[in-house]
């Protein structure tokens, strides 16, 4: 009896041990991971670009980070039923935007997006001014 009395109080525990851990999940599928930007296509004029120097999109939960030239983080939400993003950055000045970000595409912040194209190996982001293709890093 006292064995059995044991073994339940073990079990318990284990069973509360269990249950205390919170673990966030991703819900934004397939978008979430490190990209690296390839192309920036300003669709105003036609012309294309590449980044002078890599450039790297990270998304991850309701952060998205950009890294490269600096490292910028804004807070993000992602309606996958309208495929749109948008981001803002709250350490950039409104005055610092075209210089800071525009090396990643992005030139007014609160920056919206559309995403044309996401799987596992490539991301296609439209703005109202540019067209951004990046790979899986």
């Amino acid at each position: 009896m006292k064995f059995l009395k044991y073994l339940l109080f073990l079990v318990s525990i284990s069973v509360l041990m269990s249950l205390t851990g919170c673990r966030k999940v991703s819900h934004n599928g397939k978008i979430d991971g490190f990209w690296q930007i390839t192309t920036i296509e300003d669709t105003s004029t036609g012309s294309v670009s590449e980044p002078s120097t890599r450039e790297y999109i990270s998304i991850n939960l309701h952060i998205m980070q950009l890294t490269g030239a600096s490292r910028l983080t804004a807070n993000m939400t992602y309606d996958k039923s309208g495929a749109k993003i948008t981001c803002d950055f709250p350490y950039v000045k409104q005055e610092d935007v075209d210089r800071v970000m525009g090396v990643y595409g992005f030139f007014s912040n609160p920056v919206s997006m559309d995403v044309v194209k996401v799987d596992g190996k490539q991301l296609i982001l439209r703005t109202d001014r540019t067209l951004i293709t990046c790979r899986r890093f």
